[in-house]
């Protein structure tokens, strides 16, 4: 029967690289833990590193092994987590993070509802770009975001698709662009593009720049006012930019090709130690029932 200190030294040295960065990680020394795989390899039958090269590889059989026992370990955490759970007292406040693009009616609405369905609780409702909200609630500044979904969540984060919200070229009626016509998507290559980037200059799979020429904002309002001030044209959720159009301080981008909008899929991110609890159970039954936009 492998052990979860076999499966732990395992996984941390296909992630670290070598049985000494694992030993690192894991504050050991690297006996213990070359120890702990050559044990697991006993025990499974096969070897599981290729270790004739100045680093270790899988080998067939690891890469075949590797997933399990990242979803063995998964599962311990989280009975981990709910055995310090049980004599926990109920958290009597949620520090939700919310990514500005996503339309801020239905997450008031959201949390009205949560407030009359759990008199007392305090509410901490956060702003921020989707990239820093997983950071954030992934390290227990916020306890849940409502983000842009990625295709890859830290560990340690819950997420559940929520809805979603669409994105529209535009560009300031008095920009150059607005009286051309585009035949090709490379020709916007030759305009600066504006684009929401986090704080730590990290972007989301949908936000990837398509011109050299870029400028960043971590405000999708900032980055509302940049366009309509004429810097770029950009990406921009459907609900910032309605006024404009509807004044036609902004335009759509004028182009023969169609796939340039984007239909981003909205999720709700919470912390393991808030999912596995009543409250954040509640919030995401709340957030699935009135969906997102």
């Amino acid at each position: 029967m492998l052990s979860s200190d076999q499966l732990l030294c395992f996984v941390t040295t296909v992630d670290e690289g070598s049985f000494s960065a694992a030993a690192r990680k894991l504050s050991k020394v690297q006996s213990a833990v070359s120890q702990q795989v050559i044990n697991m390899e006993i025990d499974c039958g096969h070897s599981l590193f290729e270790r004739s090269g100045r680093y270790p590889t899988l080998t067939e059989a690891g890469q075949r092994l590797l997933p399990y026992a990242r979803a063995v370990l998964g599962q311990q955490q989280r009975l981990e987590r709910q055995l310090t759970l049980l004599d926990m007292a109920l958290p009597n406040r949620l520090t939700l993070a919310h990514d500005e693009g996503i339309e801020i009616d239905k997450t008031l609405m959201i949390l009205r509802l949560l407030a009359e369905q759990q008199p007392g609780l305090s509410i901490e409702l956060l702003s921020a770009s989707s990239s820093d909200i997983i950071k954030m609630v992934q390290q227990g500044r916020a306890s849940a975001g409502l983000v842009f979904s990625e295709t890859l969540y830290p560990e340690g984060v819950d997420f559940e698709s929520v809805g979603g919200v669409h994105f529209e070229p535009v560009v300031a009626s008095h920009h150059p662009l607005a009286a051309m016509r585009l035949t090709h998507v490379d020709e916007l290559k030759l305009h600066r593009q504006l684009v929401i980037g986090s704080r730590a200059m990290g972007h989301s799979v949908f936000s990837a720049p398509h011109s050299p020429d870029v400028w960043y904002a971590d405000n999708y309002h900032v980055l509302l006012t940049m366009v309509q001030e004429g810097f770029g044209w950009a990406l921009l959720p459907s609900h910032l930019v309605r006024d404009g159009l509807a004044s036609a301080t902004l335009v759509p981008l004028p182009v023969d090709f169609e796939a340039l909008g984007w239909h981003a899929n909205v999720d709700i991110i919470q912390h393991q130690s808030l999912s596995m609890q009543p409250l954040g159970k509640e919030l995401r039954a709340l957030v699935r029932d009135e969906g997102v936009r």
